[in-house]
């Protein structure tokens, strides 16, 4: 069985071939790593990589199964899953665990860029399961420099404080989603909140594995 990733950042290898390893370790992993894709949507919009990341994703999808590790580019992963059933989109798996959580779901972001996309997923999972929720959305764009940086440590501590600075203001969520997989490192330092942490590598590598038997199965009869 074959699958493939389409990143953003380096740092993303060797957290999705650990998490696969762990779960289907006779998988086979194909990485695309273009980090220019997110900076020119973040300087000049989505439409200006919409061409390219599609033919990225053209090639990917030769794979049982591929998905994207950027929730910058999920508009663009969902147009082209429209066609290619073997496509899915990072966040949904992590949407969808947070609408059954309750309504009250605190949405951290590192980037001003992903708030758009990540709130419109967020409520159109929660419309397909036809539940009423409130977001909260906190901006941790105090962490982002450290996660460039590489110092892993830091980033998790900016955004564990920022998420912790909005819950001493507004109170408790149901649920906080970590938006972005680069924030999954920041899961262990809010376990003491006792509400469920999302976060989207494990959820949507689940989700891409079952993808890919079903996608495997299918192209063998």
């Amino acid at each position: 069985m074959k699958i493939s990733f389409l990143h953003t950042a380096q740092v993303h290898v060797e957290t999705f071939n650990a998490i696969v390893k762990s779960l289907a370790p006779d998988t086979y992993c194909i990485h695309h790593v273009a980090p220019e894709l997110l900076a020119r949507a973040q300087t000049n919009g989505l439409p200006d990589v919409a061409d390219e990341t599609a033919d990225i994703l053209a090639k990917l999808a030769q794979a049982d199964a591929v998905f994207c590790t950027s929730s910058t580019l999920g508009p663009l992963v969902d147009a082209f899953a429209v066609t290619h059933s073997n496509v899915i989109r990072i966040d949904r798996p992590m949407m969808d665990a947070a609408c059954a959580s309750g309504h009250d779901v605190l949405v951290a972001i590192c980037l001003e860029s992903t708030r758009n996309t990540t709130l419109t997923m967020l409520n159109d999972c929660a419309n397909q399961a036809g539940k009423a929720i409130t977001p909260r959305l906190v901006l941790c764009d105090n962490a982002w420099p450290f996660f460039q940086a590489g110092n892993t440590a830091a980033f998790a501590s900016e955004v564990s404080k920022s998420i912790r600075a909005e819950i001493a203001g507004s109170g408790l969520p149901d649920s906080i989603i970590l938006a972005q997989a680069s924030m999954r490192v920041a899961t262990d330092q809010l376990q003491d909140l006792g509400i469920p942490i999302l976060s989207s590598p494990l959820l949507a590598t689940q989700r891409l594995l079952a993808v890919a038997v079903t996608s495997s199965e299918r192209s063998r009869n």
